[in-house]
């Protein structure tokens, strides 16, 4: 959703007339077929790195959630011990 309104709106503000040009200062119908091609491929890429770093971000999470796991055990079997001495 997010990457098809940003899409939108770069269409919107590059080729409304009065806009674009005179507003913006942009002139989105003289940049070309790299410039047109630019602005598809570049959500694109947005979207498969993100896909592709989602792995690695989930690997991540689980790690951290396993030291914070044995923190907290350890946290607690310190109070325990502490508890058992006095």
């Amino acid at each position: 959703k997010a990457i098809f309104l940003a899409q939108v709106c770069l269409y919107a503000a590059v080729l409304i007339p009065f806009f674009s040009d005179e507003i913006l200062g942009l002139s989105g119908m003289s940049i070309g077929g790299h410039g047109w091609a630019g602005a598809l491929l570049g959500p694109i890429a947005c979207l498969v790195l993100c896909e592709v770093v989602k792995p690695i971000t989930g690997y991540q999470m689980r790690q951290y959630q396993k030291r914070l796991a044995t923190a907290t055990d350890l946290t607690h079997e310190a109070g325990e011990n502490d508890s058992k001495v006095g």
